[in-house]
């Protein structure tokens, strides 16, 4: 790989350590940033940057090399001396890694330091030409301005964001508690990538407040970037605003406070969109409403693995269902829905998964799309298959105009426009088949047919406008980018020059080819040479012949053959040279003029692309419910206010059962306010507790975004949110534990979840202690269930905390089966035990951890002592069990043991009396003492003391 890349050359060696102390001179960076030098043909990282690029681009520190610099440099840095060079292909991947994967900041430097361009997660403006990707999101920018509040536990958030793909500002004010967990649902919404923050750090009272929104941000892979606070002025950004999004009217109906303010001048600063007068009036500006969508917290995406991560493969997903994180499998419901067919759909399918609508009648809407799409299968067949396909990435072919477009990127536009009037004419076709008062048809006509129609009147007069001034036949026949020369005088009349000159060049070269005696075709060659212009070759040995004629001139001699000219042929090639020079320039302004009126069809071209997104995105839903190993089924959906209800037949987890070595076991889900509001799933380890609960998420998730749903019938109530606990890595590394982490969740979830909500906890109260685990669960599932009211599902191994179910009525306890075969409750193998994975009302005392160790082969000798000492433990806990059914207080047993004694030294008297101390047996006194408390245990002194009671129970 490194045989490959060119040397960092200089002209000398003092050009070479100036670099290299220039470099020295820089400010201190951040870790986290990265600094590349532009060189021209290639780039190059130094110092300890160039150490991350070894490490993580190439994988090996062979392609170091020593810098040639000043002793005193690196003493002056304190940083070993290496560089790496790297070629633009390599860097593409390198802003990738960087922006992308690991939220880090990329500088771009000129080999004199100065600073061309940079990139943060959240701004990839300055650098996405250099990444040559179509990214699947937006890539939004948020600041945030806090106000605490001293008189309760919330605080008022002053929020702006930017989402400069698609031009849009949104400002809000979000009102929080102590934990943000409404900032944390606006993020996972928004899918923002990088948040602007006062730096406030050395503020006592914001410094705590700073840290929490951080370990949020964090959370949501959200990068923090924290800028001055004098940044966060709210003064003159309205004017700001009037400029950029060039509407006064609309800035003076929207009202914002000056905390959000003062966010958006943050942010208008940070990126420097007032210094781009391109950018100036072509921002649209928009509110954003908390509500409007589902809450999503950061758990959830991962629990109902919403998207692809790479730590997907360590999912707690039972074993048994298939690792679906594996290979190439389809691992979250982002693949599984993503058969789109525009990369505007694809960014469109991310916006909706994160923004599930919380409207019933927006929510029917999508479902009766997705139901004309299903039945009209040829339609959609038509769409996906030679339409669709064929729409370009609008939004990028548009960055590329405003850059350094030419009639290559035009001409694709053209190509779209054409398409659009065919698309419009295909739905409508099939709409005729439909009723003219169907709500079906109208509500297609009104979704994508008629704002398609909408702009074919001014994408008439694009095209028109491409037929009149580019060659489109020189680009269907040799793929060559002209002008016509017919549109401009100028160029028609240089290309009648250009033409005649090159006629004059080929009769030149004909008539050396008879002068000479050799064919103009095989011998004598006539080209267009890179110093000497139009001139003609011969091989070294035909190029003896020149010697015998004065009039042509050798030009250079090389190994292929002598370059040869005349003087008529050096007067022609000068003034060919000339015209093709003016000709070019004069064809590149005509194409910088055409390049700038495509531009003025970009509003159209963005709504075209919105719509054919939508229409992308719901053909997507049918074609997955069709093609789905049994087809999903429309879900009758129940708004928030009206029955609380949710009933799902045969339902399964829609990834799980599309893996190649899985068959899935169908289940039923009942859920309905005031009576089964709380399910506690207990059952066998790898019995298909989570997938169970998740796939109930999972399943109201696609129901909300549009799509069908895999039951065999389906009510499902309208979520304002859906929350998870599902089990938190280690965060050691953030100095964060895992307990604390499932607390912090935890604490998320209570204050977010309304009798509207969905909560999802697998196995909460296991990072602690038992009993405190126990606790932790009991008090939490209570509060649930009591106070707040709303769905819940909770799979655990606290067999104890069923017993809710007797306290609260809205609690319902559920179980997996397991068919166990003749055996001990001690002494259970894994040919005993079948994992059947049905969910039924009832309650399971078992767990069978054991059972998975021998599965997995665990050694033969741990799983015999595991055995031995859970039966011991099955003892003392059965010990310890009769022992607490005595719930005697302290009185009782102190009453109690003054009569025992009475009771004893009475039968010691008896015994002397009789005379038999020395003669029992021990099984006589034991007999005798027996005897002796049944007789006085009918006694009033005795029969009355609760704790005699117990003892005479158990010794009786």
């Amino acid at each position: 790989m490194s045989a490959s890349r060119p040397e960092l050359k200089f002209s000398d060696v003092s050009e070479e350590r100036g670099f290299y102390r220039r470099f020295a001179s820089l400010p201190e960076k951040p870790s986290q940033t990265i600094r590349v030098v532009d060189k021209g043909e290639y780039y190059t990282v130094v110092g300890n940057d160039a150490l991350f690029v070894a490490d993580n681009v190439y994988h090996t520190n062979s392609v170091l090399k020593d810098c040639r610099s000043d002793p005193g440099t690196e003493k002056l840095i304190h940083e070993p001396l290496k560089y790496v060079t790297i070629s633009t292909q390599v860097l593409s991947g390198l802003l990738k890694l960087c922006l992308l994967e690991m939220g880090m900041k990329v500088e771009i430097y000129d080999k004199s330091w100065k600073l061309l361009r940079s990139g943060s997660p959240g701004n990839i403006e300055q650098v996405d030409d250099l990444m040559n990707i179509s990214l699947d999101s937006a890539i939004v920018l948020t600041s945030i301005k806090i106000q605490p509040n001293a008189q309760d536990a919330n605080c008022v958030l002053g929020v702006s964001f930017i989402d400069s793909g698609s031009h849009k500002i949104g400002m809000l004010d979000i009102v929080d508690n102590e934990v943000f967990s409404n900032l944390e649902s606006f993020l996972i919404q928004m899918g923002v990538k990088e948040c602007l923050l006062p730096d406030q750090r050395s503020n006592e009272t914001m410094a705590n407040e700073l840290k929490k929104m951080v370990g949020v941000l964090d959370r949501c892979g959200c990068v923090s970037t924290f800028i001055k606070n004098s940044e966060f002025s709210h003064k003159d950004v309205e004017q700001d605003l009037v400029k950029l999004v060039g509407d006064e009217l609309s800035m003076s109906l929207m009202k914002f406070s000056n905390l959000a303010l003062g966010s958006c001048n943050a942010l208008i600063e940070y990126l420097q969109i007032m210094n781009n007068e391109s950018q100036l009036g072509k921002f649209d500006l928009v509110q954003h409403s908390l509500t409007e969508f589902m809450k999503l917290d950061a758990s959830a995406l991962k629990a109902l693995n919403v998207f692809p991560v790479n730590s997907l493969s360590t999912t707690s997903m039972p074993v048994s269902h298939g690792s679906i994180g594996s290979g190439g499998r389809v691992s979250s419901m982002f693949q599984l829905l993503n058969k789109c067919k525009t990369n505007a759909g694809v960014r469109l399918l991310n916006e909706w998964l994160k923004q599930p609508l919380t409207d019933v009648q927006e929510i029917q809407k999508r479902h009766d799309l997705v139901d004309f799409l299903t039945d009209q299968l040829e339609l959609r067949q038509i769409l996906q298959t030679d339409y669709l396909p064929l729409v370009p990435d609008v939004r990028r072919l548009t960055k590329k105009l405003i850059r350094n477009g030419g009639l290559e990127d035009v001409l694709k536009i053209y190509q779209f426009a054409r398409k659009v009037p065919e698309i419009s004419q295909v739905l409508d076709e099939y709409l005729k088949d439909l009723d003219n008062d169907s709500t079906t048809k109208s509500l297609v006509a009104e979704t994508w047919q008629k704002p398609l129609n909408e702009h074919l009147t001014p994408l008439d007069k694009f095209q028109e406008m491409v037929e009149t001034t580019v060659d489109l036949d020189a680009y269907e026949n040799t793929n060559e980018f002209m002008i016509r020369v017919e549109f401009n005088e100028d160029l028609a009349k240089i290309r009648g020059e250009l033409d005649t000159l090159k006629n004059n060049i080929r009769t030149i070269h004909l008539d050396a080819a008879d002068d000479l005696g050799f064919d103009a075709e095989k011998k004598l060659k006539l080209e267009n040479h890179h110093n000497h212009g139009w001139c003609m070759r011969l091989t070294r040995n035909d190029g003896k012949a020149l010697r015998q004629h004065k009039k042509y001139l050798e030009l250079t001699t090389v190994k292929a053959g002598i370059f040869f000219s005349t003087k008529e042929l050096k007067h022609v090639s000068e003034q060919t040279a000339f015209l093709q020079k003016e000709y070019d320039r004069l064809q590149s302004d005509l194409v910088k003029e055409i390049v700038q009126i495509t531009l003025t069809y970009t509003p159209v071209l963005e709504k075209l692309s919105i719509v054919l997104a939508n229409l992308d995105v719901l053909s997507s839903f049918a074609h997955v419910s069709s093609y789905a190993p049994i087809p999903y089924v429309r879900p009758k959906m129940h708004g928030i206010g009206s029955q609380r209800k949710t009933e799902l037949i045969a339902s399964r987890h829609p990834v799980l059962e599309v893996q190649d070595d899985v068959t899935f076991i169908s289940n039923d889900v009942r859920l309905e306010s005031g009576k089964n509001e709380f399910l506690i799933i207990t059952g066998p380890n790898m019995g298909g507790k989570s997938t169970y609960i998740r796939q109930i998420g999972v399943i109201s998730l696609l129901a909300q975004i549009g799509c069908f749903v895999p039951c065999d019938t389906a009510e499902i109530a309208v979520m304002d949110a859906i929350l998870c606990r599902v089990g938190a890595g280690d965060s050691q590394l953030k100095g964060v534990s895992t307990f604390m982490v499932e607390m912090l969740e935890t604490a998320s979830i209570l204050k977010n979840a309304t009798e509207n909500s969905l909560i999802i906890a697998d196995e909460l109260g296991r990072g602690t202690s038992t009993y405190d685990g126990f606790g932790l669960a009991w008090a939490i599932s209570e509060h649930i269930a009591t106070k707040i009211g709303c769905f819940a599902l909770f799979a655990t191994h606290f067999h104890e905390l069923t017993s809710l179910a007797d306290q609260v009525p809205t609690v319902q306890n559920m179980h997996v089966i397991a068919h166990i075969e003749d055996m001990e409750k001690s002494s259970h193998s894994a040919e005993d035990i079948t994992l059947l994975y049905k969910v039924e009302p009832g309650i399971s005392d078992q767990s069978f951890g054991i059972h998975v160790a021998e599965v997995v082969q665990f050694p033969s000798k741990i799983v015999a002592m595991a055995k031995r000492k859970a039966a011991e433990l099955e003892d003392l806990k059965q010990d310890s069990q009769m022992l607490k059914k005595q719930k005697c207080s302290s009185a009782e047993i102190a009453e109690g043991t003054v009569l025992l004694k009475e009771l004893l030294k009475k039968w010691v008297q008896d015994v002397r009396d009789q005379g038999l101390e020395d003669t029992l047996t021990e099984e006589q006194s034991q007999q005798k003492i027996l005897q002796l408390l049944k007789q006085v245990s009918g006694a009033s002194a005795y029969s009355e003391n609760k704790f005699i009671k117990e003892i005479s129970q158990l010794l009786l």
